[in-house]
């Protein structure tokens, strides 16, 4: 496998923790109400020399209930 294949699988990895760490993080600033995770999506394609990184993510959130 040529060295910068590598490299892009390895920055993809990295993208992919990010955008993890990221929803973890939103998630985070809603702790005193109610999230709901309603869509998640990472994905990763090619054409040509190209990549594309697609991140979506949707969440309901609501006030607790007392």
């Amino acid at each position: 496998m040529p060295e910068s294949s590598i490299n892009i699988n390895e920055r993809l990895q990295q993208i992919g923790e990010t955008a993890q760490e990221y929803k973890e993080a939103i998630m985070k600033q809603f702790k005193d109400m109610e999230v709901e995770v309603k869509n998640w999506n990472f994905s990763v394609g090619k054409a040509d020399k190209e990549y594309t990184v697609e991140v979506n993510l949707k969440l309901g959130i609501r006030s607790k209930k007392a």
